[in-house]
């Protein structure tokens, strides 16, 4: 991944805050995690987008806030995280850059434009995140709830085999708690900021503001600590997974020759 920073070369519509999710940030932490990569502040920074994508992921939103509570109209707002989208994709097209990162936050904003433009309610913009966030706590769920959790397919994936990981019970528990956690990120954003938005609705005053600022710090700070959790998870369970291999194999190389040697030995 470019350290300088695509948001991740998924292609996934996103909320305006939030960094990409199954093809950038977490699919960075379980490759680095289950490789046995140190933990550094740089791999963290690469697993959540990089410089760029991080700024391509807060600028949109923040921008808007900012414009909003100077004017307090949701219509006039919307036009500038527009415009910062497409001067985003703008960039990487004069640079010959991927344009996956820029295409997938340039259709979230879109997406939060129309919202606001069609009802007018400067909270509407961060209507579509909740049902983003909803969307992956029932992918999770489910994957749970059959026994497949959606970490460890992503696990799966990465070392090559979709139904390897579940033959070992290590690899299985890690990735059922990874699962966990990241139905909680979802759930604990929505249950902070689905009754701001509620409050929004029914007038009072200053929600929006609220909103927009929980909004951007449960976007990148709590994926972040996620992404960290789940590196610190996989990288302790590939090692003990890794040694244990090691040693059976290690175990099973010196066995023909403790047995020749035992053959020998009673031979004479």
């Amino acid at each position: 991944m470019d350290s300088g920073g695509g948001s991740g070369q998924d292609g996934q519509a996103r909320a305006p805050g939030d960094p990409p999710l199954v093809g950038g940030g977490l699919g960075r932490a379980v490759a680095a995690g289950m490789s046995g990569e140190s933990i550094s502040a740089r791999g963290v920074l690469e697993a959540i987008g990089g410089v760029r994508g991080v700024l391509e992921s807060l600028i949109p939103a923040t921008v808007y806030l900012v414009v909003f509570v100077l004017t307090q109209d949701a219509r006039v707002s919307v036009i500038a995280p527009l415009v910062i989208s497409v001067i985003a994709i703008t960039a990487r097209l004069l640079r010959r850059e991927p344009l996956s990162a820029a295409l997938s936050g340039f259709l979230g904003v879109l997406v939060c434009v129309a919202a606001t433009l069609f009802t007018g309610r400067g909270e509407d913009y961060f209507l579509p995140g909740f049902w983003i966030n909803g969307a992956w706590i029932v992918a999770h769920t489910i994957s749970l709830l059959v026994g497949w959790p959606l970490i460890g397919l992503l696990l799966g994936f990465l070392r090559g085999s979709l139904t390897e990981w579940r033959r070992i019970p290590m690899l299985r528990r890690a990735a059922t708690l990874c699962t966990v956690l990241w139905i909680a990120v979802f759930a604990a954003r929505l249950a902070v900021q689905l009754p701001l938005y509620l409050a929004a609705n029914a007038g009072d005053p200053g929600a929006v503001e609220a909103l927009g600022i929980a909004r951007l710090v449960m976007g990148i700070p709590l994926f972040a600590v996620a992404v960290l959790f789940t590196w610190l998870v996989l990288s302790r369970v590939s090692a003990v997974h890794r040694g244990l291999t090691e040693a059976a194999m290690a175990s099973e190389s010196h066995r023909p020759s403790d047995d020749l040697g035992s053959i020998r030995s009673s031979d004479e």
